[in-house]
């Protein structure tokens, strides 16, 4: 795996400009091809954290920023905004 990562960053490194914009576009379409429909407010999703812990909960709020969407998911006490890449739908 690691061997992978540093070839891919070779490769990378070597790119032209246009081609780099077109890598990223690339990586950024297939993290959001995860999930197929966009959760509203009141929809059980389940959250995949940073720290790879998953959390089932309710949608409570959608925030549209630069980046994307932004959800607030509420699971008992624990409330937290989320990337759309970072919900899998059920």
């Amino acid at each position: 795996m690691q061997d992978m990562v540093e070839l891919l960053t070779v490769e990378v490194s070597q790119m032209s400009t246009e081609e780099k914009f077109e890598f990223r576009r690339g990586v950024r379409k297939a993290f959001k091809m995860r999930m197929a429909a966009i959760p509203k407010t009141g929809d059980t999703v389940t959250v995949e954290l940073f720290s790879g812990h998953i959390i089932r909960g309710v949608v409570k709020a959608v925030y549209d920023s630069v980046s994307g969407k932004k959800f607030q998911v509420c699971s008992g006490d624990i409330s937290v905004k989320v990337d759309q890449g970072q919900i899998i739908l059920r």
